[in-house]
């Protein structure tokens, strides 16, 4: 019985060690040798397993509050960080959209947020969003944010035409 505890233990440590925290790059267009020596670099992966545990206590109460958004978490498989401080010289944005291009990823917004600079990214297989890779960036800053999914687009479509209408009518009660 010992035995089976401590294998089903190195199991579950092994399982896990995908989702570490490390100092380097989990994305395909960084490498670490891309980055100046005073550049930090912070990288963060998170299986769905381990996503799914933290987020199953909350969905319930979501469903009730916002169940497009529920649904949408529902879809979502994995999620990758990665935050860079601090590197001036590099052209990881260059770097990023050739990335981006080379796989097929479409730019869904641009949006510009008290100076720093966000792109959307989704790559399609039929009707469903596979990918979508998150860059923000502002003058020193770099964040990015590879999620996988297996959302439909009809349910993304849903989902933003659910937040319009709270958005308006916020602005009308406002008002």
């Amino acid at each position: 019985m010992k035995s089976l505890r401590i294998i089903l233990l190195l199991l579950l440590v092994w399982s896990m060690q995908s989702c570490m925290i490390k100092r380097g790059s989990n994305m395909e267009f960084a490498k670490k040798s891309d980055f100046s020596n005073d550049a930090e670099i912070v990288s963060i992966n998170v299986p769905r397993i381990l996503m799914k545990s933290f987020i199953i206590g909350k969905m319930k109460e979501l469903k009730e509050d916002d169940p497009a958004l529920a649904m949408a978490i529902k879809k979502i498989k994995k999620i990758k960080f990665m935050a860079v401080s601090g590197a001036t010289t590099t052209n990881l944005s260059d770097k990023f959209n050739s990335y981006l291009a080379k796989n097929n990823f479409e730019e869904l917004m641009s949006l510009y947020s008290e100076g720093a600079r966000i792109t959307i990214n989704t790559k399609m297989k039929g009707d469903k969003v596979k990918n979508i890779m998150l860059g923000i960036k502002d003058s020193e800053d770099h964040v990015f944010v590879d999620i996988k999914s297996d959302l439909d687009i009809n349910e993304l479509n849903r989902l933003i035409e659910e937040y319009e209408d709270k958005k308006e009518q916020n602005a009308s009660i406002v008002q």
